[in-house]
């Protein structure tokens, strides 16, 4: 939480996890209305949300899905499907 971020570091060194995080939860609450956490976002170049997921699963079922949701929204990815489907 935004309240010791110094905890944030040796947390994502424990669990082996590489992602960036942002401990702006006051900010992320004002802004987002968020009811719960952890809470997942994928977020485009232009600041759009295309994906939220609440909560966390320990196994390797959670990082295949959120690998698989971020190459879904790469925008060359995403460009491509639209194209393929008309839109």
């Amino acid at each position: 939480m935004d309240e010791n971020p110094g905890l944030i570091e040796p947390f994502m060194k424990e669990h082996k996890l590489t992602f960036p995080v942002i401990p702006a939860y006051s900010y992320v609450q004002d802004t987002l209305h968020i009811n719960g956490i952890p809470q997942n976002w994928i977020v485009d170049a232009a600041g759009t949300v295309k994906l939220k997921g609440i909560g966390y699963d320990a196994t390797e079922k959670w990082e295949q899905g959120m690998t698989e949701a971020i190459e879904t929204n790469r925008p060359e990815t995403a460009t491509a499907a639209a194209a393929a489907s008309g839109r």
